[in-house]
């Protein structure tokens, strides 16, 4: 059985993003410490501006308000599942609730 390292699967998966014309950024050029740095610690893994420029960009008619709401749900989304995923034993026996990832969220003001 052969066997990847992270390395080479992460080549081969920027590689088919490429194929698609997605452009690729490196962390050195956008990271918090980057040339052009687009958010401000490796903890943030939504890159804000750049979803709120899609949003825009793919929904013109919706006021702005209504843009910012969308992209606010998306970003707690995306921070309840990182919850999820530093939870490994809610994980492996199921035990980790929404209502658990909400109230997190809620009490850190998120």
């Amino acid at each position: 059985m052969a066997f990847l390292s992270e390395a080479e699967i992460e080549s081969a998966m920027l590689d088919q993003l490429r194929a698609l014309g997605y452009s690729i950024e490196r962390e050195e050029d956008i990271g918090p410490d980057g040339h052009r740095p687009e958010r401000e610690s490796l903890d943030e893994v939504v890159l804000r501006r750049r979803v709120e420029d899609a949003v825009a960009r793919l929904n013109p008619g919706l006021p702005p308000e209504t843009q910012q709401d969308s992209i606010r749900r998306v970003v707690q989304a995306v921070r309840a599942s990182r919850l999820d995923a530093h939870d490994p034993h809610g994980l492996i026996s199921g035990t980790l609730r929404i209502s658990d990832a909400q109230a997190f969220l809620k009490e850190r003001d998120l």
